[in-house]
């Protein structure tokens, strides 16, 4: 070999060729290690993390985002220890880190518990912990300032003796000190009444906290607050701040985002069951005295149904909602084959299902479909499915009898019989007054025999975006974007916590609603540990 020759390094490739590899690093705290490695390598970082954050802000524009579910892949696989299943937590982003406290269990109680998340290796590593602990609780509003996270308010059940108790909601303020890994307790006079589900954010050395349920001393029951207080950060000392003018509606549950130093956004809440609020307003900190300004909202069509029990995130000059996908009312009826059909049910299950046959009359005028039936469903004669060679059967669906002459020709090609098959399919599908689809990538020649039924509703967790850039100037408006390459997430979830870390949104716990079935099941199986990592698409050189 000729020894002039100068060897070939990484160094070597073009910067271009270096970006792009960098680039499928995880952006916490490994891509900060390659910073360390030369000039050149902390000069193509930077430009990763430049065109990362915006590639994600044009994902979110373009609705163009992906999911990833941590345990999807073995590189984001979570092992043990496994932090619990939870919902109505408190989460926040630190660094290379996510921290999550507390929540509800499935056992209708309420943790203490502290969890890290590392970001970079997607492990979850429980924090030894010292000092002053808070109570378990729920819906309690946590945020960073400095190296600190600030904990404040939450509430839990009440305990099962004497009955009959409401909530029981705290005013407890707790500092967690990252450096010492320690808690301790702040008691100050003049503090907020107890509260839950308020919102809080930092705003230079304060922190600003608005709303939420709270059960001032003078009273037996929770009320809901549209109350501002301010939370000193240097001497740990509350006032409440005075506000002038028009105010938004006593609610909880709401999203708080900040602007700048001198404005912050509440959007939606809860006023009660039958008060779920979609309104948005600018508070605008400067002077003396507070002002609200309400915030006209455009494209109201592309709004999310809900937003009181699914948090927003802001990103740039947009806040994102994760909600359910907006479906059509009429769902499809679909071929399913034999082969997944679901099993016959064990001889116990069958014992505890209710026999419908044998079943009396209920002669209760209230019982449903007594006063009247859905005007959208028609079922059927019986005459009419038999003489089609269909069974109908509310439980099981549309099931299709083909008769054995048709069997045997399905030795032959399909050109043969599709035309008779087909036709045996949509009778039934008529007889269901329900268009007809197949399952992708499926032969419905394939089976003997064929089962129709209506395509389950599920329900997926789908992007809204709210535009903000326009909430401060002259218009005061702001906008939500109509909805384009609507791609389904994971099943409809509320009550988890969505944070915003290095170029992508972590979404974890809740309780997965799922909107299609009426079926009783177990409360644990509803709720989540699971997290979702969501991303923009890999760009490509």
């Amino acid at each position: 070999m000729d020894s002039t020759k100068k060897s070939v390094t990484i160094e070597d490739l073009p910067e271009e060729v270096l970006e792009y590899i960098l680039s499928l690093i995880s952006p916490y705290k490994d891509l900060h290690e390659c910073m360390r490695v030369s000039k050149l390598w902390r000069r193509c970082v930077q430009n990763v993390v430049r065109i990362k954050q915006r590639n994600f802000l044009k994902a979110i524009n373009d609705f163009d985002i992906k999911w990833n579910k941590a345990e999807d892949k073995a590189t984001q696989e979570i092992p043990s220890p496994l932090i619990s299943k939870r919902y109505s937590h408190s989460a926040v982003v630190c660094d290379n880190c996510m921290y999550v406290f507390g929540g509800c269990t499935s056992a209708m109680t309420t943790f203490n518990d502290l969890w890290k998340l590392d970001l970079s290796t997607r492990t979850w590593v429980r924090p030894l912990t010292t000092g002053n602990y808070p109570s378990p609780k729920a819906s309690s509003s946590f945020v960073r300032y400095e190296n600190s996270l600030v904990l404040f308010g939450g509430w839990t059940y009440p305990p099962s003796y004497p009955m009959y108790q409401s909530w029981h909601l705290f005013d407890e303020l707790h500092i967690y000190d990252i450096t010492t890994s320690s808690w301790k307790s702040s008691c100050t006079i003049n503090t907020p009444p107890p509260t839950a589900g308020h919102s809080a954010s930092i705003v230079g050395d304060f922190m600003i906290v608005f709303g939420g349920l709270q059960k001032p001393s003078t009273v037996v029951h929770c009320e809901k607050s549209n109350q501002v207080w301010k939370l000193n950060l240097k001497d740990w000392t509350w006032q409440e701040q005075r506000v002038i003018g028009p105010k938004p509606n006593a609610r909880f549950g709401h999203t708080q985002v900040t602007l700048d130093d001198k404005n912050l956004l509440i959007l939606g809440g809860s006023g009660g069951p039958t008060h779920q609020y979609s309104d948005c307003w600018l508070l605008n900190m400067e002077g003396r005295f507070w002002t609200w300004v309400k915030v006209e909202l455009e494209g109201k069509e592309n709004a999310p149904s809900n937003i009181w029990s699914n948090p927003g995130c802001k990103i740039g000059d947009k806040i994102v909602i994760l909600n359910r996908v907006k479906q059509e009312k009429d769902m499809p009826i679909v071929y399913y084959p034999r082969s997944q059909w679901a099993k016959v049910p064990s001889e116990d299950a069958r014992k505890k299902r209710i026999d419908l046959a044998s079943r009396k009359l209920d002669r209760d005028e209230n019982v449903n479909g007594r006063r009247g039936e859905f005007r959208n469903v028609r079922r059927a004669s019986p005459n009419h499915l038999a003489a089609n060679n269909v069974d109908y059967d509310d439980d099981e669906g549309v099931q299709l009898r083909i008769p054995g002459p048709l069997m045997n020709s399905f030795m032959q090609p399909p050109a043969l019989h599709n035309e008779n098959v087909v036709n045996k399919i949509q009778n039934a599908a008529d007889a269901c007054k329900l268009p007809l689809v197949y399952p992708p990538n499926r032969n419905p020649f394939l089976d003997s025999c064929y089962k129709i039924k209506r395509r389950k509703n599920s329900n997926y967790l789908g992007l809204y975006v709210l535009d903000i850039s326009e909430t401060m100037t002259g218009r005061g408006a702001a906008t939500w974007l109509p909805p384009r390459n609507v791609q389904e997430g994971p099943d409809e979830t509320i009550l988890y916590s969505l944070v915003y870390g290095k170029s992508e949104l972590i979404m974890f716990g809740g309780i997965l609603k799922d909107g299609g079935t009426l079926a009783q099941c177990s409360l644990y199986s509803q709720i989540s540990n699971s997290v979702y990592f969501i991303t923009a698409p890999n760009y490509v050189i």
